[in-house]
């Protein structure tokens, strides 16, 4: 085709304007087109799907293939196939099929994620920092030579949070509102705290690139939570190590993480008969709007007239106790009740202390330390004082107090700490790739790679491409 005959939906002479962002994580997918200049983040994120990452096979051998998944009502002895592993992505045959449901099919592919013609499309495709240059290359070979993208942009996922409009969040209520212009510049000194499914990742970025040799890891993520969480209830209450699911529910409902470790166990300790009232003044949280009482009862799903479990407050009355030993007993005749007390927040604890089940990986403060010292002394307190947290664990309520206390008491006193966390911290780093990709064509144009190019250089060029770009 000649030039003059070239359409005019490309940046540039080559890259596709369509452009899809894809955050690949190793629980969801966050995947959507991004939307034109000007429009709102609420907006924005209406682009957004979240679709779960793996293949599950019931328990009568049915198997269901990403959003499928939400079919499933008996989630006991349920298995997952995920095609990431400890974070990288290991298994495309898996990811394939679950990408190919999700956003090739016309019939199976939600509105927001079909890509109707990938060669008129450009990839922006978030990984993992410091992915394996093995893993890079066999991504680049699939998605350039199995879909034939138009254009193609590999980027570290964590740095894309730079792009979003962070100023309101780090300001104080007093102090003067930043300009309205500088929403969409990313943020100068960035510190960005990953804590998803597999691992947690200390990533700090400089406008809106990271810092490669300061990056630092954490194998603890909310896959661990689940099976930590799993073996205590497993040897406390009710044998649950084949619903794991249902496990992730229960860490999802009634988790959260203490500010003051022994008060709360003293407060489970005791019965929280005379438990007293915490607050912010005294170094503790209120939990579910509940300061006097930690404890928890959870109610199990049965498969038929419950499909998910939820947590009410706890009853300590002698008639409850009765039903919940009848429950154990009996499981068919009643609702299956257990009461949690500090399993809601020793198991989060890991993150924090991973020395309490024999880890000798630093806690997460000590990795963000790890990380600063890699930095100029100038750099680390603008770093602090922009700390953001992101992925599925920064939902946990108390995981940005804490970490913002472990944080105050590490570094030097005259430096602010400041941790913050977007309203919804799992499609923060989608929300950051779809900003970039609506306010900052140039960038994209910059570092993305057209088919031709790949076809001329192969893969071998497109490492070397993406290492000297990201």
């Amino acid at each position: 085709m000649a030039r003059s005959q070239r359409p005019a939906s490309r940046l540039g002479t080559d890259i596709p304007q369509n452009i899809f962002v894809l955050d690949n994580g190793a629980y969801t997918i966050k995947a959507g087109f991004s939307q034109s200049e000007n429009t709102s983040d609420a907006d924005t994120l209406q682009a957004c799907d979240t679709i779960p990452n793996c293949i599950v096979r019931s328990r009568e051998r049915k198997a269901y293939v990403a959003t499928r998944s939400d079919e499933v009502t008996q989630w006991s002895e349920a298995v997952f196939r995920r095609p990431i592993e400890n974070g990288q992505l290991v298994n495309w045959e898996a990811e394939k099929e679950i990408w190919d449901y999700s956003m090739f099919d016309e019939k199976t592919a939600s509105k927001k994620t079909f890509v109707r013609n990938p060669a008129d499309t450009t990839l922006m495709f978030a990984e993992s920092p410091n992915t394996m240059p093995a893993l890079q290359k066999n991504a680049d070979e699939v998605i350039m030579e199995e879909w034939g993208f138009g254009g193609y942009m590999r980027t570290a996922g964590p740095s894309l949070n730079a792009y979003n409009d962070l100023h309101p969040i780090f300001e104080d209520a007093e102090a003067p509102k930043a300009q309205s212009s500088l929403a969409n510049l990313p943020m100068e000194c960035l510190l960005v705290i990953d804590s998803g499914y597999s691992y947690t990742t200390v990533t700090p970025c400089f406008e809106g690139r990271p810092i490669h040799r300061a990056i630092r890891r954490l194998d603890f993520g909310g896959k661990h939570l689940t099976n930590l969480l799993k073996e205590t209830i497993s040897i406390r209450h009710f044998d649950l190590h084949q619903d794991t699911k249902i496990v992730n529910d229960i860490k999802e409902d009634v988790a959260f993480v203490s500010r003051n470790l022994k008060a709360d166990l003293e407060r489970v300790w005791k019965g929280n008969k005379k438990a007293k009232a915490y607050s912010l003044s005294s170094d503790t949280m209120d939990v579910d709007g509940q300061q006097a009482d930690v404890r928890r009862d959870y109610v199990l799903p049965d498969g038929v007239n419950l499909t998910r479990g939820y947590a009410r407050s706890h009853d300590p009355s002698k008639d409850a106790e009765k039903k919940r030993k009848l429950a154990v007993s009996h499981p068919e005749s009643n609702e299956i009740v257990m009461t949690l007390g500090n399993e809601r927040f020793v198991v989060p604890e890991v993150l924090f202390n991973p020395a309490d089940i024999g880890s000798k990986q630093p806690g997460l403060a000590d990795c963000v330390i790890q990380s600063l010292s890699k930095l100029p002394p100038l750099v680390q307190a603008t770093m602090v004082a922009n700390t953001i947290v992101v992925g599925g664990n920064a939902s946990i309520p108390g995981f940005v107090e804490r970490l913002q206390d472990d944080l105050r008491t590490r570094v030097k006193v005259e430096w602010p700490v400041r941790v913050r966390k977007m309203e919804d911290s799992v499609t923060s780093t989608w929300l950051g790739g779809a900003r970039l990709a609506c306010n900052h064509r140039g960038v994209v144009q910059r570092y993305a790679v057209t088919k031709a190019q790949y076809d001329e250089n192969g893969s071998a060029w497109l490492a070397r491409h993406f290492a000297t770009t990201r």
